[in-house]
């Protein structure tokens, strides 16, 4: 920290030192930005960054990534990004952390990650504290550890990161880091779903199905899982299914049930793809079609559901051969085909 403090104040010293020279040619390299001149502003750019200008060589780092002026440049932009970074700019020290995470213009180094997230991670930094508490969590680039893992995640929580949100909630709720406790669990997924987190609407709904930490509430719970299943949720799409065929929380609907089950179905999953299969072949809110029917129920066994495979010991018995050779057709293609 003390090392970092000292290179900020080199810089903000390097900045107050400048010639009104160099002071115009950043003010026209960003006039000619904010045109949409970027050939221009390229130019100026690359001038003042050769020269040292911090602002200079992160812009000029951003203008690479994007391709303005030129082609996109991932290697340039990490060299000059890395400039930066070493005269304390923290979003360039950020993207540095980034590129090593991804190992974009730059071999991926998890150890490079962490030194860089570590540098700026805080209360203003919520993306370097989220990425440095996966880093924790998973041992990348440090040990592993739980507890650091929790804390920075409450960090980039706090700072309004709504992947944080979601993660301090599950830590909470699972008790890794640290203890349970799924009143604050609750309170994050609360926040984190009412930002548009999928996974955490999911669990949300979840805790209101179960009554865990909260009263049973059906209909809060397919409320919430509506959210998540308009997002693509293929979970939410199947536990939305199976209440609308069951009547929890909503009015009963076989065909409302079916097509949430067919589009978790289309995502591969075995649940749905099962559930789908039966009411197809029982004909329950849509057309009866046990080809279709033992096509579905194959892809759910090979996708690892026990309860197809015993239906499809019962079905086959009872179609021909070239209604089974149909099915295998239907079932090559069938995920594809959305």
């Amino acid at each position: 920290m003390i090392k970092l403090n000292l290179l900020l104040w080199i810089a903000l010293l390097a900045l107050g030192s400048m010639s009104s020279r160099a002071l115009a040619d950043y003010a026209l390299a960003a006039q000619a930005y904010a045109s949409g001149d970027f050939t221009t502003a390229l130019d100026e750019y690359r001038q003042l960054a050769t020269g040292g200008d911090v602002r200079a060589q992160y812009d000029l780092g951003i203008m690479l990534i994007n391709g303005e002026g030129g082609e996109v440049n991932y290697s340039a932009a990490a060299r000059w990004f890395g400039s930066a970074a070493d005269q304390g700019h923290e979003a360039a020290q950020y993207n540095m952390g980034v590129f090593a995470l991804k190992g974009i213009g730059i071999p991926q180094d998890f150890y490079v990650a962490f030194r860089w997230f570590s540098a700026i991670a805080g209360s203003t930094q919520p993306s370097a504290s989220y990425n440095l508490a996966l880093l924790y969590e998973q041992g990348r680039g440090t040990a592993v550890a739980a507890d650091k893992a929790r804390r920075w995640y409450r960090v980039a929580a706090e700072g309004g990161h709504r992947q944080a949100m979601y993660s301090l909630g599950q830590v909470l709720y699972e008790g890794v880091g640290g203890n349970a406790d799924i009143q604050q669990a609750l309170t994050w997924f609360q926040r984190a779903a009412k930002l548009g987190s999928s996974e955490a609407q999911y669990n949300l709904a979840g805790l209101y199905y179960l009554g865990e930490g909260v009263e049973q509430d059906f209909h809060q719970a397919a409320d919430w899982y509506l959210k998540a299943a308009e997002q693509g949720d293929p979970l939410a799409q199947f536990n939305l299914g199976r209440m609308y065929r069951f009547g929890e929380g909503v009015e009963k609907s076989m065909p409302t049930a079916a097509g949430w089950y067919r589009k978790a179905a289309r995502q591969g999953d075995s649940y749905a793809l099962n559930n789908l299969a039966y009411m197809i072949f029982n004909g329950l809110g849509v057309d009866e079609d046990p080809v279709l029917a033992l096509a579905l129920f194959s892809l759910a066994e090979q996708g690892g559901n026990a309860n197809a495979g015993m239906a499809l010991e019962l079905l086959k018995p009872q179609l021909g051969l070239d209604e089974i050779k149909r099915a295998e057709q239907i079932a090559q293609t069938w995920l594809m085909d959305k």
